[in-house]
């Protein structure tokens, strides 16, 4: 299978080292972080923040509405390797969309951030984005 790519300028690839499901409709990230392109435009990452992940075009296939998730973090640390640390990161859905497949510690994902410079953001709240594995395939849940 064909690894997956997106346009360098706008790629955003969020990676963890561990993720936990303890609690019903949350996914939290272990050593959460940002890294890509993408970094090197984007504004300052404010503390306690979040953003709005569209998983709609990769789920489509599984879910009968839109699968959207709210990412949070609280502190952000910019490092010297160009990633930005995020601490106590989560995902939150909808708990009727369960039926997605987890998130692995393996897995990460590919964030669009096309449409969000300063002067669009306001009309374009969502991010598209995209699980991969990590061999950087895109996962197909249509079977193909």
């Amino acid at each position: 299978m064909d690894k997956f790519s997106l346009s360098e300028r706008y790629r955003l690839e969020l990676h963890w080292d561990r993720v936990d499901y303890a609690r019903n409709g949350v996914c939290e990230l272990t050593n959460a972080h940002f890294s890509g392109p993408a970094l090197m435009q984007a504004d300052k990452i404010n503390d306690n923040d979040n953003i709005m992940l569209d998983f709609y075009e990769q789920y489509v296939v599984i879910t009968k509405n839109a699968y959207v998730g709210k990412f949070s973090w609280g502190e952000v640390v910019y490092n010297k390797d160009n990633t930005v640390s995020l601490k106590d990161a989560m995902i939150t859905h909808d708990t009727e969309l369960n039926r997605v497949p987890k998130l692995k510690d393996s897995d990460h994902l590919i964030i669009d951030t096309k449409g969000h410079e300063t002067e669009t953001h306001a009309y374009n709240l969502l991010y598209k984005t995209y699980v991969v594995n990590e061999d950087t395939t895109l996962y197909r849940f249509n079977g193909k």
